[in-house]
């Protein structure tokens, strides 16, 4: 019988940033994504341009103008760190923060252990497995997932495993870059 995948890490804030950034990233495909940035970055030009050639005369109405300029600042300069600044304000209290959690995985089952839990899941249980250039999501439902960070494998054969395991165990199998 083959030695089940070993995967042990502390779960930080950092981890969890991660782990939502690629979920982010696999749910909001490539071209919605790029779509709202075209969409927020016109309206960021439009509020520039607007009070660029209302000159002295006062032609486009200004309170329009600073709305649309301080929603695509608000976009692009201030939404990603309000993002981060939330999730660790959550991860801050939760009774799962700074854990040493692991993980042991065979052809059977998924075994979960740390402080807090201790749990055995069927392969079965997972609906699909998500590969990120860091880590691995693997997915119960479409928004619960679990993360297994890349530096949590002992080397990079033994995560290699772990994805060709689950990759016969789970049917859906996707890549986020």
């Amino acid at each position: 019988m083959e030695q089940p995948v070993a995967i042990r890490y502390r779960w930080t804030a950092d981890e969890l940033l991660q782990s939502y950034r690629y979920h982010f990233r696999h749910i909001c495909r490539p071209a919605f994504r790029f779509g709202l940035h075209f969409i927020f970055g016109v309206i960021l030009a439009g509020g520039a341009l607007m009070i660029i050639s209302s000159g002295p005369n006062g032609k486009a109405p200004l309170p329009v103008a600073i709305g649309f300029l301080a929603v695509g600042i608000y976009w692009f300069a201030v939404r990603p760190f309000e993002r981060r600044r939330v999730i660790r304000r959550q991860f801050a209290k939760s009774p799962s923060k700074d854990l040493e959690i692991e993980w042991r995985a065979d052809s059977d089952k998924i075994l979960a252990h740390s402080v807090l839990y201790h749990g055995e899941i069927s392969w079965q249980a997972f609906t699909k497995l998500v590969r990120a250039p860091t880590g691995i999501l693997i997915y119960q439902s479409e928004q619960f997932y679990n993360w297994f960070p890349r530096h949590a494998f002992a080397s990079d054969a033994e995560f290699e495993r772990f994805i060709g395991l689950a990759k016969s165990k789970v049917h859906r199998f996707h890549r986020v870059a």
